[in-house]
């Protein structure tokens, strides 16, 4: 391979030579160099040197640069173990450095120079150094310029070829994160390292959602106190952003209540109080009710998608306003905060609710024409101000963290404000007035994590249960799989099985029931479960992981049809996934925590871990007719169930608002 490589190299004789080289080298990954580099030290050498002389004499000393893509050529330099400095690169290094950054330069001039520098360094011997100041360079840059763009795609396609650890890009960007130096930025530039992180290192398939982020909590979070407490405006639009980005970075990763209530303790209870004191000095008026014809539900939406929020919304809009008692009193208007940079809205998923009559506020249309740099501050008071003049009487909110929806409720954006929980049952701020959850079972009254919640029981639209799928589509993704097998899984973030007990269990049973394989669908943070089965299996973790997928994002309309048990997480559970799983004609397994809803003869809930064992034990040794009448006998329940708990889940939600009452204008 050496000698193919010398020998392209030779012929090169102009740039674009050099361009095809180059890109070639996207084919390889640093362990193939680092091979080659121990089994022929003086061939390898050459070859560097090689490569070293052609990009200085083809490119630099003709005046010209090096695309994104030269960068590359890290993977032959790195493995050098020792480097002897090339001074010829000097006078590069120095221009570069004099001039990144400089007022005056556009955002293509400082790539430029950020790039010469990093190619300079990793040519003159310095490849692991200059892969730290690359990180730290192109945070500064402006994210939305189309050739930065093209470097972020370099960035997020070459960083696992090259093998830099996510420990190399947590020293870089603590650097850069430290309070003395950050806060001596203009703000587009403190804005741009946050930016960079969330939408280009995140995206690195090693780095995605890797459990070390949280290790730079401390320090984003000791910039959000200062921008929250300064009494610039601006300043404390970048604290809005800020609490967006901390909660995005920061839940994607959180796998129990305790970080969630720390979350809300350390950021979301101290950004209310500034955010109380910032509407009060702002002249933001609360919000009263108006006499009028019917009154207004508003429901404040991070952005629509076609997720499991969105089904479980969409199907209780759909059964309240169904109910004639409700549609006589309260029309809906939902409420978007177009967080763009989570994703765009989806088109078809607006249109559903306006097909139900709900009208859809969106102010971000306007303020994203700043794409990544919008103004959080100006949509919350957007937002606010639409309120207002609309009247809203009732303000709902899915949300536990944003700045956004944090700001509206603490500066009182209507006379009753309730927090709906998907699943965080600790966010506790001021100006809550009910809190409602439709994770309770068929009870109207529950108790999660010490807090009092309203049960609101949704039954999930028919449309999300069981769309049709052409079976010649099942079987082509079937056939990705053994045949001879049955398929063990769950559809969801993967963070849900981030747990030693859970693939500890999932383990003992696969060696019970050696003709299963287990799917793992959805996006997580895949190398911290490999960590954990591979300290469960120590030498036996090679053979095992050949049953063991990791299948990505899927669409569970499919999938749902292809896993043939589902064995649900704990301690955190899948939630809505499962049920549209069930409603396919499927059994799952669910380790119950509310042990007084469940009854020991009950085969699909277990009450402990050696109750779950042995019911999945018992579920998988059935014959296919036992299988059969046992799903028979669930979905049979489930029907009886659901009706049950659609009429529950909207009399309940009636009496939350106090429908009931002659006067709806009572509460």
């Amino acid at each position: 391979m050496i000698k193919q490589l010398q020998e392209v190299l030779e012929k090169c004789q102009y740039k674009s030579d050099l361009d095809v080289f180059l890109k070639s080298l996207f084919s390889y990954e640093i362990q193939d160099f680092e091979t080659l580099y121990h089994k022929d030290h003086e061939a390898y050498l050459n070859l560097a040197a090689t490569l070293r002389e052609k990009i200085l004499h083809l490119v630099l000393q003709k005046g010209d640069i090096g695309e994104s893509f030269y960068l590359i050529s890290y993977l032959i330099f790195a493995p050098i173990e020792i480097a002897q400095e090339d001074e010829r690169f000097g006078p590069f290094i120095q221009t570069a450095q004099e001039h990144f950054l400089q007022e005056g330069l556009g955002e293509v001039e400082n790539l430029m120079l950020l790039e010469l520098e990093v190619l300079s360094l990793i040519l003159s011997g310095g490849a692991k150094g200059a892969i730290k100041k690359y990180i730290q360079g192109i945070s500064h840059l402006q994210i939305h310029s189309s050739l930065v763009g093209k470097a972020a795609e370099f960035i997020r396609q070459a960083f696992p070829k090259m093998g830099i650890r996510m420990e190399d890009f947590l020293d870089a960007v603590g650097e850069i994160l430290k309070s003395e130096y950050y806060f001596s930025l203009p703000l587009m530039r403190a804005r741009s390292i946050l930016n960079w992180q969330l939408h280009c290192f995140w995206n690195v398939a090693s780095f995605f959602n890797h459990r070390s982020w949280l290790e730079l909590y401390p320090l984003w979070k000791e910039l959000f106190y200062f921008y929250l407490g300064s009494p610039q405006e601006e300043y404390l639009d970048h604290a809005l952003y800020m609490q967006f980005f901390i909660y995005h970075m920061c839940g994607n990763s959180y796998s129990s209540q305790e970080e969630w209530r720390t979350f809300c303790q350390e950021i979301d209870q101290v950004a209310c109080k500034r955010y109380e004191e910032f509407g009060s000095a702002y002249g933001l008026k609360q919000v009263s009710s108006a006499r009028k014809d019917k009154k207004v539900i508003g429901i404040l939406r991070d952005r629509i998608v076609e997720n499991s929020p969105y089904k479980v919304e969409y199907s209780f809009l759909k059964q309240l306003l169904s109910n004639e008692n409700f549609k006589d009193r309260y029309t809906i208007k939902i409420y978007l905060m177009s967080l763009l940079e989570k994703s765009e809205n989806s088109e078809s998923a607006i249109a559903s609710y306006e097909k139900l009559g709900i009208e859809i506020v969106d102010v971000g249309k306007e303020c994203n024409l700043q794409g990544f740099y919008n103004s959080h501050l100006q949509k919350a008071l957007m937002l606010h101000k639409a309120m207002q003049k609309d009247g809203i009487d009732v303000l709902i909110s899915p949300n536990n963290g944003y700045g956004i929806s944090d700001f509206l409720l603490s500066v009182r954006s209507a006379p009753k404000q309730i927090f709906w929980s998907h699943g965080n049952f600790v966010y506790d701020i001021p100006h809550l007035d009910q809190k409602i959850t439709h994770i309770c079972g068929n009870s109207v009254w529950v108790m999660h994590e010490g807090y009092d919640f309203v049960g609101v029981p949704v039954v999930m639209d028919r449309e999300f249960y069981n769309p049709y799928v052409p079976q010649e589509m099942i079987a082509r993704y079937r056939s990705q799989y053994p045949q001879d097998v049955r398929i063990l899984g769950t559809i969801g973030r993967l963070t849900k099985i981030d747990s030693l007990p859970y693939l500890q269990m999932i383990v003992d049973l696969m060696e019970e029931f050696p003709d299963t394989i287990y799917l793992a669908c959805g996006s997580g943070n895949i190398e911290e479960i490999q960590n954990k089965l591979r300290q469960i299996l120590n030498d036996k973790y090679e053979g095992f992981m050949s049953r063991f997928y990791f299948c990505g994002y899927v669409n569970s309309a499919i999938y749902g049809h292809i896993i043939d048990f589902w064995l649900d997480s704990f301690p955190m559970e899948q939630g809505e996934s499962r049920i549209e799983y069930v409603a396919k004609g499927n059994l799952s397994l669910v380790l119950a925590k509310n042990l007084q809803a469940v009854q020991k003869e009950w085969k699909t809930m277990a009450i402990s871990r050696e109750d779950y064992r042995e019911k999945a034990c018992y579920l998988l040794s059935l014959t296919q007719d036992e299988k059969q009448a046992l799903i028979d006998e669930v979905m049979g329940g489930l029907e009886r169930y659901n009706q049950k708990r659609e009429e529950m889940g909207v009399e309940s939600f009636l009496e939350c608002l106090g429908a009931k009452d002659s006067d709806p204008y009572s509460i």
